[in-house]
């Protein structure tokens, strides 16, 4: 009898471990005891309320140009409205810019861009920003970090499972064969929330990650910072020099090309096409010295080659533009990966510009 209690009891536990995990489908059970969400997940709790917004807007006969990349996007944040040059542009549009998100990557991004389909919204045209420190394996900021702090449900899983790498493969198969470890479930707090009929609360912190949710914040005359040629000793120092040192160490150090960032970027690539999305890729404009040092660790070519590798050059909804190339006037750094926000309405003319090469663009 006692033999056969000890061969019960982990059997018991192993179907009581099942049995609570598989309770987790219950949707009352998940958000009774699941972790609180992080500013990741937030961010894309956020969107819906983000499309509809849009939705009204081109209802009123307005553009909608949706603005996703880093800090360097951000930038469009900074004017309530762009003047955009007539001749370019007639029609009023709006720059959605709270999908500009400071320190992000191209999960983030996909992430982003599927709810925007998945909430049946069709912008005019989405400009992607592709930055070389995005495909850093070993960047701060990568696919990993996003991963720590996203939640995602089961289609959500299995939709970007083949763009991770081995080790992250193994971790989704295990999200998915074990609910409670997706969403890092807590038995104990789920009855006591189920008992009391509370739920886990959303934390709407964004702790400074990105400026969803926010009104536009218009730029003040001490951040326009300094003309290439006009800037003070000390300044140069500190925003050039300093900065793109402080750049190169969180960015740039130990350069490895990361593969699901690389495979993200097509994951994007391949969701505009088929839905047929107008979209700008562009590689914003830096200063020389950083650009120098970028170049040096990168080679310099990973926009050209990525673009050569993934667009159809025939493509109806995908065209692209690299500002780093010498071809803007505007020469206004904030510091050494910025360029001034009062460079923004160029930059928006020379990405509609481009935008009214795609066919799909109209």
């Amino acid at each position: 009898m006692k033999n056969i209690r000890i061969i019960l009891i982990p059997f018991l536990l192993l179907l009581l471990v099942i049995l609570v995990d598989k309770l987790i489908c219950i949707p009352d059970v998940r958000e009774s005891g699941r972790r609180s969400y992080k500013a990741g997940q937030n961010l894309i709790l956020g969107m819906p309320e983000i499309w509809e917004e849009n939705k009204t807007t081109q209802k009123k006969g307005n553009r909608v140009a949706v603005v996703t990349g880093t800090s360097r996007s951000e930038l469009f944040h900074e004017w309530a409205e762009i003047p955009v040059t007539k001749s370019i542009l007639k029609e009023p549009i709006y720059f959605e810019t709270r999908t500009a998100v400071k320190a992000s990557e191209f999960l983030l991004y996909y992430l982003i861009i599927k709810s925007m389909t998945d909430s049946g919204f069709k912008p005019d045209v989405v400009f992607l920003e592709f930055s070389e420190e995005m495909f850093n394996e070993n960047n701060v900021y990568t696919y990993k970090t996003k991963w720590a702090e996203l939640m995602l449900h089961e289609d959500e899983l299995l939709d970007i499972y083949d763009a991770m790498n081995p080790q992250f493969k193994r971790d989704i198969i295990a999200r998915l064969l074990f609910l409670g470890y997706n969403y890092h479930f807590n038995p104990i707090l789920a009855v006591k929330n189920l008992i009391s009929g509370k739920r886990v609360a959303n934390d709407n912190y964004f702790i400074g990650l990105s400026s969803v949710m926010n009104a536009k914040r218009p730029f003040t005359p001490d951040r326009i910072g300094f003309h290439s040629d006009n800037f003070p000793e000390n300044e140069y120092q500190a925003r050039i020099v300093g900065y793109a040192e402080s750049r190169r160490e969180l960015f740039l150090n130990h350069y490895q090309l990361s593969n699901p960032e690389v495979n993200f970027f097509r994951k994007i690539i391949d969701h505009a096409e088929k839905h047929n999305i107008p979209m700008v890729i562009w590689e914003p404009q830096i200063h020389p010295y950083f650009q120098d040092i970028r170049r040096k660790i990168t080679g310099g070519e990973l926009y050209q080659k990525n673009i050569q590798k993934f667009i159809d050059p025939n493509s109806k909804n995908i065209r692209y533009i690299s500002l780093n190339e010498g071809n803007t006037n505007c020469q206004t750094y904030v510091d050494c990966s910025h360029v001034s926000p009062i460079c923004v309405p160029e930059i928006a003319d020379k990405l509609l510009q481009t935008a009214k090469e795609i066919p799909n663009f109209k």
